[in-house]
């Protein structure tokens, strides 16, 4: 049975993020990232989709990227260190007094003049912690985004998942079916060698054969192409596939699992609910208006001034001296507010996408929600008692005509009508369990 794992990788990834550590690497910086099993299960593959995918790499390299920046939004001001030497006369009437760089001539209009000076910016109005607390909403964001972007790629791997299984249950279908007709096959030669039917069954039943065989090959290459796709969002390629003993080690790319017939033991009510309390992007969505609001914040804080405090030694000819310089900015032209308007634009701006966001999440919780019960309702046509009685038709189909009293026309028949309902059945199992992750998608959490 497959169960849902959203939760646990996305805490795993979530810890990732949060210590910063990502794939394996080599001396030379190449990622080697982890090889995969066969047959995979969907809980490997989740795992290997932490691992392996490049749209979580890439988001994980954002949230380094926002640490960084809040680690330089916290850093006070650099001081500046100012040196200055000037006024060295190089020409005089008088023979013997250039050049001079220290001594002091009463005589001379320029003396040689040395200074060092330090300055210190002093902030005002809480500028540094209201950047901290817009790169710590910013970090927030950033880590949320990892998830969204898990969220997502999870919802995607698990659809392919689904139509993996769908394809190698619909395979076993066919090889299934294929033996049973050439059971039927042999049974014919024998009736027609026995006089019990026609020479012309013969034909008949070998002519009949073709679309057997034609099925398994579809439904084998559907199946290839279907782990193919499983492979392209694990960022692998059958080159990656470890089989798990050496016997298997020549054997095509598999999946194992099953699918699951759980029911949903939450109202819509709860779902909403539980959707505007965990869905990342509507976090993200969040932690970025609180950015925007510390951006506000930060933007009248600008009309704080700074000062520039600085503290100068200058040695002119043979005096020394030191002093104090103190510089204010003067808002004549830029007083702030400009600023301060940008900024609660952006506000705005980005409160109007959180609700955006909240609605769009409500309405795919809904949209989900109608889906599983269609699926739900699409199962139980295609119940065990249905399948059972499907199968049992078989069954008297094929025992009737081993006596003789049912055609090998009709017999064919029944066969075909058993594979179409055993197919349609696989498909409605898929589509219920990709309701039930569509349902996890919305959410952000599981369902069942």
């Amino acid at each position: 049975m497959i169960r849902s794992r959203a939760v646990p990788f996305a805490v795993c990834v979530f810890a990732l993020v949060s210590v910063g550590s990502g794939p394996a690497q080599t001396i030379t910086g190449a990622v080697v990232r982890p090889p995969l099993p066969s047959p995979l299960t969907l809980a490997e593959a989740e795992r290997l989709l932490v691992e392996r995918s490049l749209g979580v790499e890439n988001a994980r390299h954002l949230v380094a990227a926002a640490r960084a920046a809040r680690q330089i939004a916290g850093f006070k001001p650099n001081p500046t260190l100012q040196l200055g030497a000037e006024q060295f006369p190089f020409a005089s009437p008088l023979p013997g007094t250039v050049p001079r760089f220290f001594s002091t001539d009463s005589n001379a209009g320029a003396q040689p003049t040395y200074t060092v000076q330090v300055t210190k910016v002093v902030e005002r109005g809480g500028k540094r912690e209201l950047r901290v607390a817009q790169a710590d909403e910013s970090v927030q964001s950033a880590q949320f985004q990892v998830l969204d972007t898990l969220r997502q790629q999870l919802f995607q791997l698990r659809q392919a998942f689904a139509n993996a299984l769908v394809a190698r249950e619909n395979l076993r279908l066919a090889e299934s079916i294929a033996q049973q007709y050439d059971r039927t096959e042999q049974l014919t030669l024998v009736k027609v060698r026995a006089g019990d039917l026609a020479p012309m069954e013969t034909y008949r039943v070998r002519a009949g054969r073709l679309q057997y065989v034609q099925a398994v090959i579809d439904a084998r290459t559907t199946y290839e192409l279907a782990t193919r796709d499983l492979l392209n969002l694990l960022n692998a390629s059958p080159s990656d596939i470890v089989a798990r003993n050496a016997s298997a080690a020549s054997a095509p790319f598999e999946i194992a699992g099953e699918f699951t017939d759980s029911p949903v033991g939450l109202s819509l009510d709860d779902l909403r609910a539980m959707t505007l309390e965990s869905r990342p992007d509507v976090q993200l969505a969040r932690h970025n208006l609180l950015a925007a609001e510390r951006a506000v914040e930060l933007a009248r804080a600008q009309r704080a001034r700074d000062v520039w405090a600085s503290m100068e030694y200058q040695r002119v000819g043979d005096d020394h001296s030191v002093g104090l310089i103190t510089q204010i900015p003067l808002f004549l032209y830029n007083n702030q507010r400009a600023g301060i308007t940008q900024a609660e634009a952006h506000r705005r701006a980005t409160e109007a996408v959180l609700r955006q966001v909240e609605r769009q999440a409500s309405t795919d919780v809904e949209k989900a929600y109608q889906s599983y019960l269609a699926a739900k309702q699409a199962l139980t046509l295609y119940s065990t008692d249905n399948i059972v009685q499907v199968q049992r038709l078989q069954d008297i189909a094929e025992f009737t005509f081993r006596q003789g009293n049912t055609s090998l026309f009709e017999f064919l028949e029944v066969q075909r009508m058993t594979r179409q309902a055993l197919m349609a059945f696989n498909q409605a199992r898929a589509t219920y369990q990709v309701s039930l992750w569509q349902l996890e998608q919305a959410t952000g959490k599981p369902v069942f």
